[in-house]
């Protein structure tokens, strides 16, 4: 039987698990900061999701703090600034540098969190130390230029008498295209760079171009702005084989998709967003890669363009879309 005193003693102890905020009868308050709204965001509501299974939930124990910068990088000085004027107790910052280089900008002490999209934090100069990190900022992050590396070797193994290949560059994807063209390099494949400077983006003029350069594929780098449903008319009209940079992105038509695991990732980061409100100082949280990863194989697209996709690709996907 519980005695009363041990169910007080329970229920403190619950209290001080939710952290310092929730147990001085605030909820805890949780910033997102990222291109996209959370709930259009490919990974924010995987953190959500995991954040409500440790028990910060949203209305009840937590407090959500959605920012978006809608894909324009002006935008987010402005919105980290708003996320520390709000009393965070956490930041998560989602995708693009643009979204942790404008947190670390305010010079605040509130912790940050990143699931890097589009960058190398050791490289970008983010943190100083991979194991241990400086400052208030830890996180997780993905190769995604080895990532846009690999998804042109997959789909030289589809459509191997290609040689000509499109790929679209904007400020959120740039620096994907340095492994991209070592890979390129090292294979003896002409890639066909378009660089976007401008929204809106014409993606239309972009593949008009290409099929002047007789590009005879398209390989698509990370940026939340290219997460666009026009690209499978695109690919459709222009009957290009195509690689996208996640799982998700196979359904717009695109032949093969190449990605980490979306929800892995997130809950990685939402796992280190608990252990910071806890108590636990980022610096004490080394920074985490992404090493699990999906292949989608689109059929529908394949029968559409005509191509055969070998056994030994099809035997390593990890979901078929038909």
């Amino acid at each position: 039987m519980t005695t009363r005193r041990q169910f007080l003693v329970a229920s403190v102890l619950g209290a001080l698990s939710i952290g310092d905020a929730r147990a001085q009868g605030r909820l805890v308050r949780i910033g997102m900061l990222g291109a996209r709204p959370s709930k259009q965001s490919f990974y924010a509501p995987g953190v959500v999701r995991r954040l409500a299974e440790l028990g910060y939930r949203d209305g009840t124990t937590m407090m959500l703090e959605d920012r978006a910068a809608e894909g324009v990088a002006e935008r987010y000085p402005a919105l980290a600034r708003e996320l520390v004027e709000a009393k965070c107790d956490l930041v998560f910052a989602i995708g693009s540098e643009h979204s942790v280089r404008a947190l670390q900008g305010v010079r605040s002490s509130v912790p940050i969190v990143f699931l890097a999209v589009d960058y190398d934090p050791l490289e970008r100069g983010i943190v100083t130390s991979l194991s241990k990190p400086d400052r208030n900022t830890t996180g997780v992050y993905i190769p995604m230029g080895q990532l846009a590396a690999k998804r042109l070797e997959i789909l030289r193994e589809i459509v191997p008498h290609a040689r000509r290949f499109l790929v679209l560059s904007d400020a959120f994807s740039k620096d994907q295209l340095g492994p991209l063209r070592d890979t390129a390099r090292a294979a003896g494949v002409q890639l066909t760079v378009i660089e976007f400077d401008r929204r809106p983006y014409d993606f239309a003029a972009a593949f008009e171009s290409a099929r002047q350069a007789r590009a005879e594929g398209f390989i698509a780098l990370a940026s939340p702005v290219f997460a666009s449903a026009e690209f499978g008319g695109l690919l459709a009209a222009h009957k290009l084989p195509s690689a996208g940079w996640s799982s998700s992105i196979a359904r717009m038509g695109f032949l093969v998709g190449y990605s980490e695991d979306n929800a892995k990732v997130s809950r990685r980061a939402a796992d280190i967003g608990a252990r910071i409100l806890k108590g636990t100082k980022p610096s004490d949280i080394p920074v985490e890669q992404a090493d699990e990863f999906e292949m989608v194989v689109n059929v529908t697209a394949a029968r559409a363009l005509g191509v055969k996709i070998p056994e030994s690709v099809m035997a390593r996907a990890t979901r078929i879309v038909q």
